[in-house]
């Protein structure tokens, strides 16, 4: 799996931004910087993202049940139908994100910015839904 991710990380240096697909379940992605990286439909089960910038990042619908996004830059990341279940968003910058149908069961947010973060109904800013 780590070559995996170290060719992911070599061909996003030469410049290539569109990874969909991609299996990096487990793998270490901690304190990487990845703004703009296209992730859609990949599988990061269990992943470390801990620090990672995932600035302006497309997510939707990868499968993060598990992983670990403590202290994630993840401002105005397309999360749409991404599914974080018993993920951990621990200190994470989700300002302007959008998780329009993401699935956030027992997803843990604390401390995180959510200020203008889209919550999974597409209608109230998250924030309001974290508060509930």
């Amino acid at each position: 799996m780590q070559s995996k991710l170290h060719r992911l990380i070599e061909h996003y240096q030469q410049g290539e931004r569109v990874f969909h697909g991609w299996d990096l379940s487990g793998c270490d992605l901690s304190r990487l910087q990845l703004p703009d990286i296209d992730l859609s439909y990949s599988i990061l089960v269990g992943a470390c993202l801990i620090g990672t910038d995932l600035e302006w990042a497309t997510l939707r619908d990868v499968n993060l049940t598990q992983a670990n996004l403590t202290q994630a830059h993840l401002h105005r990341a397309n999360l749409r139908r991404a599914n974080l279940t018993t993920a951990t968003l621990e200190r994470a910058d989700l300002r302007a994100a959008d998780l329009s149908g993401a699935t956030i069961v027992n997803t843990v947010f604390a401390n995180s910015n959510l200020w203008g973060a889209v919550a999974p109904d597409g209608l109230r800013p998250l924030y309001l839904l974290s508060q509930t």
